[in-house]
């Protein structure tokens, strides 16, 4: 693999791209404990699952995930993600909190130390969401049903064009 600026560049790409992703699980995970006190009920603890990257030229690789989620009070919740493909791995660290007008949250990548803002709504377990970062924006929708969510991102002009996941509570 080549080094120097243009892999950097790359990488990014790659980190943001699957940062959509972990995101919108943590976001997803929330909408579904929304009866209760506040709209991230029941997602403290540990959540797993699999996936697949599809970068612009049509190739495909899968994805190992595992997020753990913290929660300090009803309408926030912090989230700490780790990915794995065969060809890199990042780590997420993430902060989401729901308001009147939506859900808004910041996250940072440690590996390749990217940073960006998230928003979007949340009803009856379906995640309808914007990320934004250095260079790029991704649209995310989310769907979630009992202890089961999916997870779609899709990006344009950039390496990374869909992130696809299927993850679980304990899984």
């Amino acid at each position: 693999m080549k080094s120097g600026p243009a892999n950097l560049a790359h990488w990014r790409t790659v980190a943001s791209g699957l940062t959509v992703a972990a995101v919108a699980t943590a976001v997803t995970i929330g909408a579904v404990g929304a009866a209760v006190a506040g709209p991230f009920d029941g997602l403290p603890g540990k959540w797993s699952g699999t996936g697949v990257v599809t970068y612009s030229d049509g190739t495909k690789e899968r994805l190992q995930c595992s997020v753990k989620y913290e929660q300090a009070d009803p309408n926030s919740v912090t989230q700490a993600v780790a990915c794995t493909s065969d060809s890199y791995n990042f780590r997420i660290n993430a902060f989401y909190k729901s308001n009147s007008t939506g859900l808004v949250g910041h996250w940072s990548e440690t590996v390749m130390q990217v940073s960006g803002s998230l928003s979007g709504t949340v009803s009856d377990g379906h995640i309808i969401g914007h990320l934004r970062g250095p260079g790029f924006q991704a649209r995310v929708n989310v769907d979630t049903k009992g202890n089961q969510q999916t997870v779609t991102v899709v990006t344009a002009e950039q390496r990374i064009s869909q992130v696809a996941i299927a993850d679980k509570r304990g899984g």
